[in-house]
This record gives C-alpha cells, structure tokens and sequence, in this order.
C-alpha cells in the first residue's frame, strides 16, 4: 500500500494532473478530465455553437476566398466537428477535428495537449500495475485517484469514444475550455482574426507523434482476471489524415501558424515538417506553449514505445528532443519559431524528470529542468528564425497571459517581460506578422 502526504502532494499535483492547465482562455472550463490540457478560444463558443452532422459543403460554405482586406474582420461561424476516416483514439475509435471557417489561404493549427504515457502504469493504471505517483505498485491500494495514480497521465486515453462522428464527446467541453483567448477571437486585435482555425484533438497519449500498437494489461478488482487491451498509439498518422483533409479545404494556403500548448505544444514542434509538407506553398509558423524540447531520459522509451515518427531526413533526430527542435529550426529558415517558457514549469518538470515514485514526484528536480531549458534556450538564440519569450516561476501554459476577453466587452492586459521592455501580446503579434520588435526574452 502507498501511503502519500496528503497536503503538500495535493497542491503539486492538482497542477500537474497529466500536464493539466487552466483554461488557455483564463475561464474555468470543466472539461476533458483531470487529464485534459485547454486550449485557445474561438471567441464566441458554447454547446450550442457546436454545428455537428453537418456535410462538408455547409462546412466549407463559410469560408472566404483568399485576399481577405488585412484590416476586415470576418464573422465568426462557430465550430464544427469533422469526423476524419483513418484516425484513432487509443482504443480505436475515430477521432476528428474542430473546424471554424475563415480565409480559405490562412489557417490556424491548435494542437491539444493533455499529458502522455508510455507504459502500463501511465496509460491504463488498474490493479495490474498503477500509475507512477503510487511506485507503480501493483495487488494493493492506490491512494491517490488522479492522474498518475488511478488514472492515466495523458488525455482521453481510457475513453471508449471521446469523440464520436456527432460532435458529442469531449468535443463540446473541449471546446468550453476555449471561450474567452484572445488570439482565436474574430476581434480587431487579433492579428490572426481572419484565418479558418482548427483544433486538434488529443487522445493518443503519444505527443500527437506516434504510430503503431501496444498491447497492454488492466485487472478492475482483486479476483478479477487480467484483460489485455490494445492502445493505438496513432497521433502521427491522425495528422497525417487531419492534413489530407484539409489540403482538400484549402488547395491553396498563404500562411499556416501550428500551435501548441503543452503535450499540444510538444506535437506541434513535431509536426512542424509534417505540416510543411502537406502544404509546401505555405509559409509555416511555429509558436509552443510550455513544451521546450528539453532532454530527458525518457526519450528512448517514448521514441520505442510510440514508434515516433521523426523526418527521414533528420540524421540526428534520434539522439532527443534538442536534436528534433534544431533540425526544425535549420530545416525551415523563413519559418518563424517561437517557445513561451516558465524558469521551473511544474508539470513539465515532473514529467521529463521525476521518477516512478511519490517522493520524486514530490520532490521535482527543477534545477534539472532549468538548466536543460537553458541549453535549448541558447539552439534558439543562435539561430536567426527562433526565439523564445521566458518567464520567472513554476507555472503552466502562458497563452492566457497574452490577452483574454472579459465580460464587459475589453480585454485582460497582457503580462509584461521580465525586463518590463516588452509585453506577450506584442512578442506574440510579431511572430505572427513578422513586424514589430521579436527579441528574446529571458
């Protein structure tokens, strides 16, 4: 039996819950479980803007031609989902994507985080074997009924159907953590308020980066007998069925800007040649939010575990994630790359680099992670097209901090650089305009 010290893990791992921010919109969203990682507004959302079993010609009949004046501001449509043929949950389902139509030649690519796992213990924790906040011990009791005990580290991942064709699901409070971002709001001061936006699910578990099977094993009670469970671990080739898709949108793309926040942000560095592929006549923006591509050793096991899909062209994208995110950078020179950072984020450290037990998971080693965020901070600032924006303390996801919508109408202020020279919200606009000031911040 483990026995855990209730309040001091109570605190570190509310936050942590398998990389589990507040809503990036600054709401208190109640959806996607203790799991579940938020995302970015579409501005005006509830379950009622949520246009299910619609054909795709009602969907793609709000989309506007290219060459939208860059001072107009489109009307917001609302969401759709889009069941997408050949996508996978973790346990076979078919997965999709949440569609919001504007500028036929812009799009905006919002990845959903939402922790990850790559074992037994972290993906279907039972008494077969628990997750590593109780030492992945097995035939006993497990005191803590979260994520990382009882329940799995990533997103979705325990869910038979988290999204089914009729957009019900974890779709619609998916999207009630999205209400009040800024920067997927069709406002004035949005510099991305025209593009169509799309958001990515997450239930794979996998980065939004693998492909291929594991066969795990779960036993629901002490005389029970042991099941075996097949777990897809297919969040590479869902991108690859989500890009297909909408290629056949868009047959012609301006821009793109893949983002990210946390799990969502590490598939969005990932994915970023992927993306490029899909649509090479596109310029592709790159902005992750709590996902610095830090070693950890738990690489390896990640990279096996999931079959992650790295670029055949990286030679040396096996030796971890720093080696992925330079390759990224090198590979797309008029790519613009940007990372938002905490000095000693809580969840990501944790994550990269606490062990299977309680105390490690009480204890994180942030000086660790801040010294490896450092490392990959200097890859950024030796390169031309990458910056990174970094901010003092142990907290989550930072998009919220970049402007949210209140209730009277005005917005939240944005915070400040460390320096005070600065502000999020200016730093976010540069890159995704590519004018104004886009210096690294640290």
């Amino acid at each position: 039996m483990t026995t855990l010290k209730h309040s001091k893990l109570l605190l570190a791992l509310l936050s942590v819950a398998a990389c589990g921010p507040p809503p990036v919109g600054g709401g208190t969203g109640s959806g996607g479980g203790s799991a579940a990682d938020s995302g970015v507004d579409a501005g005006n959302v509830d379950a009622g803007a949520v246009d299910a079993g619609v054909n795709d010609a009602d969907v793609d009949a709000g989309m506007t031609d290219a060459g939208v004046d860059a001072g107009s501001i489109l009307p917001d449509l609302g969401w759709t989902f889009i069941g997408v043929p050949g996508s996978k949950c973790a346990l076979g389902s078919q997965a999709g994507i949440g569609y919001n139509a504007g500028a036929s030649d812009e799009l905006v690519l919002f990845l959903q985080g939402g922790g990850a796992c790559w074992n037994n213990g972290t993906c279907h924790p039972s008494l077969f074997r628990w997750g590593p906040v109780c030492n992945y011990g097995s035939d006993s009791l497990c005191l803590w009924d979260d994520a990382g005990g009882t329940k799995p580290l990533a997103a979705n991942v325990a869910a038979g159907n988290p999204y089914p064709a009729d957009g019900g699901g974890a779709f619609p409070s998916d999207l009630a953590t999205l209400e009040n971002a800024l920067l997927f709001s069709r406002r004035a001061e949005n510099p991305l308020r025209n593009a169509s936006y799309v958001f990515v699910p997450y239930c794979t578990g996998d980065l939004h980066s693998g492909n291929t099977t594991r066969t795990y094993h779960t036993k629901a009670g002490a005389f029970d007998p042991v099941q075996p469970l097949v777990h897809h671990f297919a969040g590479a080739t869902n991108m690859d069925a989500y890009l297909a898709n909408l290629r056949g949108r868009h047959p012609s793309v301006r821009t793109i800007w893949l983002t990210g926040v946390s799990g969502g942000g590490y598939g969005a560095s990932l994915n970023l040649k992927r993306v490029r592929d899909a649509f090479p006549e596109a310029a592709v923006h790159l902005l992750a939010d709590s996902a610095p591509m830090v070693q950890t050793p738990y690489f390896e096991a990640w990279k096996t575990e999931w079959n992650m899909q790295l670029p055949a062209t990286c030679t040396s994208c096996d030796a971890g994630l720093p080696e992925i995110i330079q390759y990224m950078i090198d590979d797309a020179p008029t790519s613009r790359v940007a990372l938002l950072a905490f000095s000693e984020d809580q969840v990501i450290t944790r994550f990269m680099y606490s062990g299977g037990s309680t105390d490690s998971w009480l204890n994180p080693p942030f000086g660790t992670y801040t010294t490896n965020l450092i490392a990959v901070e200097d890859r950024y600032a030796a390169t031309v097209n990458a910056k990174y924006f970094r901010l003092p303390g142990r907290e989550h996801v930072m998009l919220p901090k970049y402007g949210t919508l209140l209730a009277d109408g005005g917005l939240g202020a944005p915070v400040s650089s460390r320096d005070g020279g600065t502000n999020l919200k200016a730093w976010i606009d540069a890159w995704a305009t590519g004018g104004g000031t886009w210096d690294n911040q640290r």
